[in-house]
């Protein structure tokens, strides 16, 4: 995420699907954040569908984890949805997220 606060997305993104190669679905909580911090650097690089993508795997990956770092991903996520509120499936994936948080 270093990266992508320098501005470099691009590198921060292949940083990220590193990582989720790195630590399969045996660490879900490591996981969840991952394709958390994903759908934020694929927002910030305007690619909404594939934000969205990302958040609703991270949502499928952290249901049941009882989890700090979780539950302020899943806040930042829903506050970066408010702003996209208009946009098809959104409302969906923050009525999931409500859940969690």
């Amino acid at each position: 995420m270093v990266l992508a606060q320098l501005g470099d997305c691009t590198s921060a993104q292949d940083h990220l699907h590193h990582v989720l190669e790195i630590h399969g679905l045996d660490r879900r909580r490591t996981r969840a954040i991952v394709l958390a911090d994903l759908g934020t650097v694929r927002l910030r690089q305007d690619d909404v569908d594939g934000a969205l993508t990302a958040w609703n795997d991270f949502l499928d990956c952290a249901d049941g984890i009882r989890s700090i770092k979780v539950q302020d991903a899943v806040h930042d996520m829903r506050a970066r949805l408010y702003r996209l509120r208009d946009v098809p499936g959104v409302e969906e994936l923050d009525e999931r997220a409500s859940v969690l948080e």
